[in-house]
């Protein structure tokens, strides 16, 4: 029976495991994977990892810490999230997770969150570049959840709220493309009749309004466009006879780029789509492709469990993420989601 607290905590929790289940591969590539573990298949002692050191099996990184503040600050608005709101979530992470902060800070958020201590408007600093990769690299994507978790079956909504959460870091029309992309698959994903197809053309249609709304708004950044990344992976998805075959032909196409949001995104997707939506594949794909897999299987794992919900993940993988990661209240926060949700979508049908 169809519940949108079900697929809320489902989209939370998955995108949880899979930043825990890549994680000690991360900045591997595919062959030193299959040397080392032969293929990763659950979670792993990953500890010995440089960018997971000490890590716990089935503990976080700063992906999903970066989600889960992202959604706090978005249940505390109630929804309406500022470009203040997220840029203080930020902070908040930087203060409450120091496990990850600023061992796993990326090259963006490590500027941003420096420029945010010292009192700097944060418009100002998300449009700010001089950098390689500032403003494109796939932090952006990876904290997006909330913006397609309180607005389900709202693809504008959606678009307005992943612009307002990525503006504080990554303005750039290359950001805005994949973050709503993924918002919108996520926003369609929780409804009652989605389907693989329906997520897609969410997807797609993210893609090109986060795009159109940066190139009017945005710093244009240097870098490809997303959506042609985006329907690449797609069709390689759908293409490729295996999972296995999948991840080498998006690796092959795309190469893994371990900051830059075109590919990290869009091989989320391919995966996702070479899965049939499994959740488990889905994120499995991610650990085992290479490059920053604890991201790509976050990302591919919001999608996956927003489509499956929680009800269809396995218990011993659940008891394990569960014991890992105790500060993470995703349960309370599925419900303040739901509620949210709930009369954001009433609001727009009275």
């Amino acid at each position: 029976m169809y519940s949108l607290y079900d697929r809320i905590l489902g989209c939370m929790v998955t995108a949880g495991m899979g930043d825990a289940v890549g994680a000690p591969t991360e900045a591997m590539s595919y062959q030193e994977i299959l040397a080392k573990y032969g293929r990763i298949e659950g979670f792993v002692d990953g500890s010995d990892n440089l960018i997971a050191l000490g890590n716990k099996i089935g503990e976080i990184t700063d992906d999903t810490s970066q989600m889960y503040e992202m959604i706090l600050a978005v249940i505390r608005s109630r929804g309406n999230l500022s470009v203040h709101d997220a840029g203080n979530a930020l902070l908040e992470w930087s203060r409450n997770w120091p496990r990850y902060y600023p061992r796993n800070a990326g090259p963006t958020a490590r500027n941003v969150i420096a420029g945010l201590r010292e009192g700097k408007d944060p418009s100002a600093l998300g449009r700010a570049g001089g950098r390689y990769q500032q403003g494109t690299s796939n932090g952006a994507a990876m904290r997006i959840a909330g913006a397609g978790l309180c607005n389900a079956g709202n693809l504008e909504g959606a678009v307005r709220t992943a612009i307002a959460m990525t503006e504080c870091s990554h303005a750039t029309q290359i950001a805005y493309s994949a973050a709503c992309a993924v918002a919108c698959a996520i926003a369609e994903a929780v409804t009652e009749n989605a389907s693989i197809h329906s997520i897609l053309k969410a997807a797609i249609f993210g893609a090109r309004r986060g795009e159109e709304i940066g190139l009017k708004t945005a710093r244009i950044a240097a870098g490809a466009r997303f959506l042609p990344m985006l329907m690449k992976a797609i069709k390689i998805g759908y293409e490729s006879e295996n999972q296995c075959q999948a991840e080498q032909s998006l690796n092959d196409a795309m190469g893994i780029d371990s900051a830059a949001i075109q590919p990290a995104v869009a091989i989320s997707i391919g995966l996702f789509v070479a899965a049939d939506g499994d959740s488990i594949n889905t994120i499995l794909g991610g650990a085992n492709i290479g490059g920053d897999t604890d991201t790509i299987a976050c990302i591919a794992g919001m999608v996956a469990g927003a489509y499956n919900g929680y009800a269809a993940l396995p218990r011993e993988w659940t008891e394990v993420f569960l014991e890992a990661n105790p500060g993470l209240n995703f349960t309370w926060a599925a419900e303040q989601l739901t509620i949210i949700s709930t009369e954001r979508k009433e609001r727009l049908y009275t």
